[in-house]
């Protein structure tokens, strides 16, 4: 899950005029799957006009690597916020491309011989497109969004060089973000990923000062998103996290991030839930808060099984 390191530099494409039509799970006003069944993404409503796809397969049912026929290949897993990260890009900017859930704790013999192939680490997301695997969240969004442009949105990662240092200022930043939430959540026992008791205020304060960080960096374009009314990269980096934060923080602490910084945190968290991206990905709060009760962790599903659909019923 924890992979960090790009080995490999993926090829260029030009951009995509025209995606297939051909996928098995859809997302839009009228919200059905190919088989008829009207999908219910965490209660949240649909307001929508555009469909957004994703071809999605369980790793555990191939027998060996799947061929990637000219579109890229994310070996991800549904729970784990950085391959999410990747997920929520790719279905963005609207990329044909086949989704693979690995199961991270009893992972397929064809995708452990794969990275070791790549001289990647077995983890996710791992992107392949063309003979060529690639590792690390970050750098795979960014492949994505320079080779798959996408007319519709063509501000992800900025081109006037004052955007953009920002949108790469603010990603620097999300790792911070992320250690200070995930120690806020560990508590006293400092279980890395770990849900426990006896926050101290020094966590605390370290959490709510990189909230306040977050805010000001909407504040600075006036919202609702990091730079202004068109949503960045930047806001998909970090919305895995806090969307954890957001469920997990009010269960098991006596705070809720959303309503941190006057409220206009969670009305950023609200902005990031009406795009499609991020309703397609995003796990049931309900039965994702009930796994997180039952396993006390954030990275469970590194050593737990769990289908793609089974806490994301929906793609079902």
């Amino acid at each position: 899950m924890f992979g960090s390191v790009a080995v490999h530099s993926l090829p260029q494409r030009g951009p995509l005029a025209r995606l297939s039509t051909c996928r098995k799970f859809y997302l839009g006003r009228n919200c059905r799957t190919a088989c008829g069944a009207k999908l219910a993404v965490a209660g949240l409503p649909l307001q929508m006009n555009k469909q957004i796809e994703l071809d999605l397969m369980e790793g555990a049912d191939l027998q060996k690597r799947p061929a990637s026929n000219h579109k890229p290949i994310l070996y991800t897993h549904m729970l784990c916020p950085y391959a999410q990260r990747t997920l929520l890009t790719l279905l963005h900017q609207r990329v044909p491309f086949q989704a693979v859930q690995i199961d991270l704790s009893h992972k397929p013999k064809w995708f452990t011989q794969l990275c070791r192939h790549e001289a990647l680490p077995s983890t996710v997301p791992v992107i392949d497109f063309e003979g060529h695997a690639q590792t690390d969240s970050i750098a795979i969004c960014r492949w994505v969004c320079e080779t798959f442009a996408n007319p519709d949105h063509p501000g992800l990662i900025f081109s006037i060089a004052r955007d953009k240092q920002q949108v790469d200022q603010l990603i620097q930043n999300c790792s911070s973000f992320a250690d200070a939430g995930l120690d806020l959540l560990a508590g006293c026992t400092g279980r890395s990923w770990g849900i426990s008791t006896g926050q101290s205020r020094a966590q605390w304060e370290a959490f709510e000062q990189q909230l306040q960080r977050f805010q000001a960096g909407v504040d600075q374009r006036g919202g609702p998103f990091l730079m202004g009314s068109e949503v960045s990269l930047a806001d998909l980096i970090y919305m895995p996290f806090m969307e954890r934060f957001a469920v997990a923080m009010p269960a098991f602490t006596p705070y809720d991030p959303c309503d941190a910084c006057d409220g206009r945190i969670g009305e950023w968290l609200v902005a990031m839930r009406q795009l499609e991206c991020c309703q397609m990905a995003a796990p049931d709060q309900k039965l994702f808060l009930q796994a997180l009760k039952q396993e006390r962790s954030l990275d469970f599903f590194d050593f737990t099984t769990y289908k793609a659909h089974q806490l994301h019923p929906h793609l079902q």
